[in-house]
This record gives structure tokens, C-alpha cells and sequence, in this order.
């Protein structure tokens, strides 16, 4: 007797695939497949179309200048007197309201050297004094020509008309030259006694004034690393006086100049420290050229 293998039939059909299901299948692998490829980063893609932005302002630091140069003009609306010039530069610089007044003074301060034309001995009419003056307070001048405009340290633009900066080419002569030249007569003298008085006070050693009015003035000096050097002077002397000791007493070789500065501005030479707001105690920058 053989054996045979008997096969039970089924009611239900059996679980082979049917051409729907197949194509549901196949569909779902392809989305899955699709779904695993990494997707460009739409951030990077226009972040590479974009060009690079360039950041256009310059470091302060970078601000260009050039050496100082006398500025040439010849005025066409007007004809320009002494008296007039003197007026407008002093309106000018009394009316300034945006900028730092520290600069304005030290702008100030290096015109009126362009202006009488430099001192005793100066072959450049003043340009090296001037420049230095504004080198010192950290202002460029990026034409070299300062009715073109300057910056300080921080990037604040300042600027000048030309009758502020220099005289122009016709300006007219008129009676108050002469009235001018009896004022420059009158405080050469001035000077003169100023200095006889010094003097005096020296000569012999006699103290002609009170030890009670003299003070003590700390001057820092520019070209010698911040060295400081303290001389006595009276409390209404002249800041003229105090540069006169100053140079006496650190043995300056002839032919220097020295401006004294304090709180940001450039002393008035006819005026005594006091009564430019010095405090007894305060350190005064003494800016040597």
C-alpha cells in the first residue's frame, strides 16, 4: 500500500499578490527611497546665490591723511576786509554746537599759527607746527587741505569754509591794517614787559611776589614720554610766563614752541591760568613743537 500525500483544499484563497497591492507596494518603496535622499538645505542654496555682503565702513583706525598743505583761494562774491576775516573766524568758532569742542580748539589753535604765518624762523609758514598741533589731538585730514574737512578719533567729520581756513588772494587792505599793526606793536610790548618782569623776580634771587600767591604747576611734556615737570609761578601771571619757565627750567633748546592745553583746550597765552579754569592740583599738557 503505498503512501501519497493528501492535500487539504482551502475555502479561502491563498495569499500571493495581486496586481493592486503589488502596485501599492512598489509606489510606497519609491516614496520611502525618495523620502531617504537628503534634501539640499534651501538656507545654503540661497545663501550661495546671494553674494557675500561687504561691510563698507572702514576702521577707524584706517581713516586717511596726508601731510598739511597751505589752501590757495581767491574770493569771487566778495572782497574781504581784515576787520571782516576776524569777525567771521571768531563767529564761527563761537557758534559751533555739533562736534567736540576739544576739536574745535585744537583746529582753532592751528590756524591762528597758519594765520600770522608760523613763528619767528618758521620757512614753511607754520605748516609743521600746524600739523603737528592736529596730529596730537588724533584728527586726520584725508586731503591734506583743511577746507576740505577733518576727522577725529570717533569718525566725526568737521568742516571749515575757506575764509575760516586761510586769507583769500585779493583780499582788500584797508585802514584797520594799520590799527592792527598798533595792536601787534602794542602786545610785543606787552611781552616784553612781561618778561622784564620775570626778570626782575628772578634777579638776585628776590621774590617779588607773596609766597602766599605763588603755585605749584605740573606741566606733562609731550616730547618726553609724558615726564612731568613742576615750576612756581605767580597765580596771576600769564600763561606766556609759565611757558617761558617751562622752557627755562627743561633746558629747551632756542627756537622751541610750547602750547599749554588743559581740559582739552588750548590756553590763551595773554590769560593767567586761573582765570581759565585751572585748579590748583590739575596737571596742564605742555605740547612741545
Amino acid at each position: 500500500m503505498g503512501c501519497c500525500i493528501s492535500l487539504t483544499s482551502s475555502p479561502y484563497p491563498t495569499n500571493e499578490p495581486s496586481s493592486s497591492s503589488r502596485a501599492i507596494t512598489s509606489a510606497q518603496s519609491q516614496s520611502q527611497s525618495q523620502a531617504a535622499l537628503p534634501r539640499p538645505s534651501t538656507h545654503a542654496s540661497n545663501h550661495s546665490a546671494r553674494p557675500a555682503r561687504q561691510d563698507q565702513a572702514q576702521p577707524l583706525s584706517t581713516h586717511p591723511t596726508k601731510p598739511l598743505k597751505l589752501h590757495t583761494w581767491t574770493s569771487s562774491n566778495r572782497l574781504w576786509t581784515r576787520a571782516e576775516l576776524d569777525r567771521e573766524r571768531l563767529e564761527f568758532f563761537d557758534t559751533r554746537v555739533t562736534g567736540k569742542p576739544e576739536i574745535w580748539q585744537t583746529l582753532k589753535a592751528a590756524l591762528e599759527v597758519l594765520w600770522k604765518g608760523g613763528e619767528d624762523g618758521d620757512i614753511d609758514g607754520g605748516l609743521a607746527t600746524a600739523e603737528m598741533m592736529i596730529k596730537a589731538a588724533g584728527i586726520t585730514v584725508p586731503t591734506g587741505d583743511l577746507a576740505s574737512g577733518v576727522y577725529d578719533v570717533f569718525g566725526e567729520f568737521y568742516m571749515m569754509p575757506e575764509h575760516v581756513v586761510i586769507d583769500p588772494e585779493n583780499m582788500m587792505e584797508s585802514a584797520d591794517t594799520e590799527s592792527k599793526s598798533d595792536e601787534d606793536n602794542k602786545s610785543g610790548s606787552d611781552e616784553l614787559n612781561e618778561e622784564e618782569i620775570l626778570r626782575r623776580r628772578e634777579e638776585k634771587g628776590k621774590a617779588v611776589v607773596n609766597p602766599k600767591d605763588l603755585i605749584k604747576v605740573r606741566a606733562r611734556l609731550s616730547d618726553r614720554g609724558g615726564q612731568d615737570l613742576v615750576v612756581n609761578i605767580g597765580k596771576e601771571d600769564s600763561v606766556r610766563l609759565l611757558t617761558r619757565r617751562i622752557c627755562e627750567d627743561g633746558l629747551f633748546q632756542p627756537g622751541r614752541t610750547i602750547r599749554i592745553a588743559y581740559m582739552g583746550k588750548i590756553l590763551n597765552e595773554n590769560k593767567s591760568l586761573v582765570s581759565q579754569g585751572w585748579q590748583e592740583g590739575h596737571v596742564v599738557n605742555a605740547m612741545v613743537f
